[in-house]
């Protein structure tokens, strides 16, 4: 079976609902062979990250020890992939010069969804936002994938049902030959 990988983001003040659906979620995808990748952040990355068993995730940290996050799950990007994702960020925020060293990292980190070394893509990104609209660090993931032609279901706007769903047609059409 082919190992898809998803993004799994959203909103640290995602509803608790919502949260409980994305740790479900992660773990019924774990069991499908899909591997996540997700930002080590409160909220919906936490929650992502709680359904995916070690070993099936990676945590992709802007610096070291970010959020209490540690172990062979997470993994700071190197010098050359942060600027490499800096690169990135920067060409995508509507007002890159107004955001501090630490919040330029975290925004870059978003561009890890391109895979490291910007060479494989995930699959897929499920996210939460309010309404499905594409705003704060989740909108510069959403936005990387977008130009990406990277699928992106949003909880906000889709029930949980569905999103699975569109995952399994992905999964499907991956594997057919």
């Amino acid at each position: 079976m082919t190992t898809l990988i998803h993004a799994g983001i959203g909103a640290r003040a995602t509803p608790p609902s919502v949260l409980a659906a994305m740790t479900v979620t992660a773990g019924w995808l774990a069991r499908q062979g899909w591997r996540l990748n997700s930002g080590g952040a409160a909220g919906a990355d936490s929650a992502f990250a709680e359904g995916a068993p070690a070993g099936q995730r990676t945590l992709y940290l802007p610096w070291s020890g970010y959020n209490g996050c540690a172990g062979p799950d997470c993994r700071v990007l190197s010098s050359s992939e942060l600027q490499s994702c800096l690169a990135i960020a920067a060409r995508l925020h509507p007002a890159w010069n107004r955001c501090s060293p630490a919040v330029r990292k975290l925004h870059a980190r978003n561009a890890a969804i391109l895979g490291v070394g910007l060479g494989r893509p995930v699959d897929a990104v499920v996210a939460w936002t309010p309404e499905g609209t594409v705003t704060g660090g989740t909108g510069m993931a959403i936005r990387i994938a977008v130009e990406a032609g990277i699928p992106v279901l949003n909880l906000g706007s889709m029930a949980p049902r569905a999103v699975c769903e569109r995952l399994l047609a992905i999964r499907r059409a991956v594997s057919s030959p």
